[in-house]
C-alpha cells in the first residue's frame, strides 16, 4: 500500500516543486503538445522568488511520501485553481485526486461559489472525472507559439432543501 500525506507548502519546497513541474510537463504532456510548445511551458531558468510569491499568496498544499514531494497544488480563496501537478512517476496513485479534493474543499469553505481551472489538454480528462465541466477552449500564444487549454468549472452540488411543513 502506498502511503502519502498532504501538508502546507513551505518556502524550502520551491526548487523541488519547480523540478516536479518541469519533469511532469516534459514527460507527460508531450503526448498532447509539440516539443516547441513544451519549450514554452517549462522553465529552464525559473524565477524561484516569483514561484514562491505565487505559492505563498494562495492556499498551497504539497503531497509527500516521507521526504519526496509527489505533487502540489494551489487555489485562491475565490476558487481559482492555479497549479495541480503530480510527479510523473506517481500519476495514477490518487495523489492528484487527494490534492484536488483538499483544494476544492478549502475554497468552498473560504466562500468560493465555484472552482475554475485552465486545464491542459492532458489534464482535461482528469478534471472531467472530478466533475468539472468545460466552459470554453482557450487559444493562447507565447512567443508566437500556440498553447491551447480549456477553461473548466466545478460547482458544488446543491442539496435539495427540505420542504417546509406546518
Amino acid at each position: 500500500m502506498t502511503v502519502f500525506n498532504l501538508r502546507n507548502y513551505q518556502k524550502s519546497d520551491v526548487e523541488d516543486i519547480v523540478a516536479l513541474f518541469n519533469g511532469t510537463v516534459q514527460a507527460i504532456n508531450k503526448k498532447d503538445y509539440t516539443q516547441e510548445q513544451i519549450k514554452q511551458w517549462v522553465q529552464l531558468t525559473p524565477d524561484y522568488d516569483k514561484w514562491h510569491a505565487t505559492l505563498e499568496s494562495t492556499y498551497t498544499m504539497v503531497a509527500q511520501n516521507r521526504t519526496k514531494i509527489l505533487g502540489f497544488g494551489n487555489i485562491s480563496d475565490s476558487g481559482e485553481l492555479d497549479y495541480l501537478y503530480v510527479d510523473k512517476d506517481w500519476i495514477g496513485y490518487g495523489v492528484g485526486k487527494m490534492l484536488a479534493k483538499n483544494l476544492i474543499d478549502h475554497a468552498f469553505k473560504a466562500g468560493a461559489k465555484e472552482i475554475t481551472v485552465y486545464s491542459s489538454i492532458t489534464a482535461k480528462p482528469f478534471f472531467e472525472s472530478l466533475g468539472f465541466e468545460l466552459l470554453e477552449q482557450k487559444i493562447n500564444y507565447r512567443n508566437g507559439v500556440l498553447l491551447m487549454n480549456y477553461l473548466m468549472v466545478y460547482r458544488k452540488e446543491e442539496k435539495p432543501k427540505a420542504p417546509f411543513f406546518r
